[in-house]
């Protein structure tokens, strides 16, 4: 529902700026992904047949360039967001842990041990992956 939606975003409120930082390390990513095809074609058009080592020399470092640069940002991409779901699944346990303190001990004597333990661990933890994975993929697809 969408009052659920507006609930989980809230969570990656205070990590706006690393999550910004990550739309930028994609469209970074999108950018240098669009020069290999460019520099191919003049491998294959110019390069080659012309006989020019020179030039082919420096669009086959131009290629491997772009490699490299859709690795560092991909690794660094990856690095932020599993950061961000982290620190956001730490916040989400802080709070529930919070939550608990406040409870009343009445709740504790209907409640069984188990029971509370398993919605801590089964509840967050299911979370976990869905939000990891949430921030990088909401963030490429915007």
């Amino acid at each position: 529902s969408p009052g659920e939606v507006r609930r989980i975003l809230r969570l990656f409120r205070p990590y706006r700026g690393r999550l910004a930082v990550v739309g930028l390390l994609v469209g970074a990513s999108s950018l240098v992904s669009v020069a290999s095809p460019f520099l191919l074609r003049e491998i294959l058009d110019t390069a080659i047949p012309q006989g020019r080592t020179g030039l082919l020399t420096l669009l086959a470092l131009g290629m491997v360039l772009t490699a490299v640069l859709n690795s560092v940002f991909g690794v660094l991409q990856t690095l932020i967001s599993t950061t961000v779901g982290q620190r956001v699944m730490h916040d989400l346990r802080t709070a529930v842990y919070a939550q608990l303190q406040r409870m009343p001990l009445a709740f504790f004597t209907r409640t069984r041990t188990g029971e509370v333990q398993s919605r801590i661990a089964n509840d967050i933890g299911g979370m976990q992956a869905t939000v990891t994975s949430t921030a990088t993929s909401l963030v490429s697809n915007l």
